[in-house]
């Protein structure tokens, strides 16, 4: 029995120390942010050996700390745009030296040129995950003169896909950026919601506010000051929930000074955002026309439908065809308060439609729209990039 006990930990700590290491690292998102760490990190630390370095407080998430499976190696970011890229860069710097990944999972563009060193000098394998095409955000940078953004957009794009061609794998989250990326080393991965418990939802009666919600990026180009002056064309008695984070300060206090029917709920993890969907009306996504927004789909319409809530949303790129087409909401001019007051009173008024709407967005989610689905690309696609390591690996043991 004793010989048995300690074959079997001899094969424990052999399959521990042959697991493959994959560093995740972002320098701008958060340690806990959706995509980076509860969706993609938890679902490659079911099969590897995970650590991901990105911004975080230590005094909130304690080095060397593991969650869901996850080794979080958090950094603060501190100073301007130049001075917090380098020091960034040195925090992962520093976590690869420790951790010696087999794989390094990046998602900001401005580690290209870190992936793209390692492509050359190491045997480390380099995934660059592309949350949208760089190449718009860049037209709406509002900090960088006019005159420079097209030469900018131009040079980095071309260093961008010169280093993309050594990199062994590029996980893209939103279709139209594919054609950027299109390859035999490119794979699609959207960033659905996790595919949470149902909960059939009440017939809004209208004894209490008709409760708007809105998860995401607190800006502008959001749309979120158009939906809350749309408040104040409202027949019907309504409030909005905004749950995310404000990118300015002064933002901040245009849209909440002196509104009681705006309420802001912070930052919040899935399973809370998803507690605050169960409790609303009806989900908003009244983002603004942009050069990188025409052909976005983003995520939070289908964080919506996961909750039965009907959706009013922009009425430009794929949205109109999605959302009223499959019949789980409506469209509207996001530039116009008094439309979308319109649409918002046009669905209070019959409950049994919004709950219609409601049932169609769950099963299109319960369909095609969720993680679950995602997660199976993103581990194929780990599969077909380790599989040669692991038997070399095998076979040096």
């Amino acid at each position: 029995m004793h010989q048995l006990v300690t074959l079997w930990r001899s094969v424990l700590r052999y399959m521990t120390e042959n697991k493959t290491k994959i560093l995740v690292a972002s320098s701008l998102h958060s340690i806990d942010d959706p995509r980076v760490f509860q969706k993609e990190a938890v679902s490659l630390a079911k099969r590897y050996d995970v650590h991901l370095v990105a911004v975080g407080s230590p005094a909130e998430h304690l080095p060397n700390k593991k969650v869901k499976g996850v080794q979080l190696h958090p950094f603060q970011r501190r100073g301007g745009k130049l001075l917090g890229t380098l020091r960034a860069y040195r925090s992962i710097c520093k976590c690869y030296r420790q951790v010696r990944p087999d794989a390094l999972h990046f998602h900001d563009p401005e580690l290209v040129p870190m992936g793209f060193w390692l492509s050359i000098f190491s045997r480390c394998k380099v995934v660059y995950d592309v949350h949208e095409d760089v190449l718009k955000t860049l037209a709406k940078k509002t900090w960088l003169p006019r005159l420079l953004k097209r030469p900018l957009a131009w040079l980095f794009g071309s260093l961008e896909m010169m280093a993309v061609r050594r990199f062994q794998l590029v996980v893209v989250a939103e279709p139209y950026a594919m054609r950027r990326f299109l390859g035999p080393n490119t794979v699609l991965v959207r960033n659905y919601f996790p595919l949470l418990p149902d909960r059939p939802r009440q017939v809004f009666d209208g004894s209490r506010p008709l409760r708007l919600i809105y998860v995401g990026s607190l800006t502008r180009m959001r749309g979120v000051a158009n939906v809350v002056e749309a408040l104040g064309f409202m027949k019907v008695a309504a409030e909005l929930w905004l749950v995310g984070k404000f990118h300015s300060r002064s933002f901040r206090e245009e849209i909440l000074a002196g509104r009681r029917n705006v309420k802001y709920l912070g930052w919040a993890s899935l399973d809370k955002v998803y507690d605050y969907l169960l409790d609303a009306d009806l989900g908003m996504n009244c983002i603004l026309p942009a050069p990188s927004h025409e052909e976005m789909l983003g995520t939070k319409v289908f964080d919506y439908m996961a909750a039965r809530l009907p959706v009013i949303a922009s009425n430009f790129s794929v949205w109109p065809e999605i959302i009223e087409g499959a019949g789980c909401g409506v469209c509207v001019d996001p530039k116009d308060p008094r439309a979308i007051a319109a649409a918002v009173d046009e669905l209070a008024s019959t409950p049994e439609r919004m709950l219609a709407m409601g049932d169609v967005g769950r099963r299109l989610f319960e369909e095609k729209y969720n993680w679950p689905l995602e997660e199976v690309k993103l581990l194929e696609a780990y599969s077909n990039l380790t599989l040669g390591e692991n038997v070399n690996r095998q076979a040096e043991g």
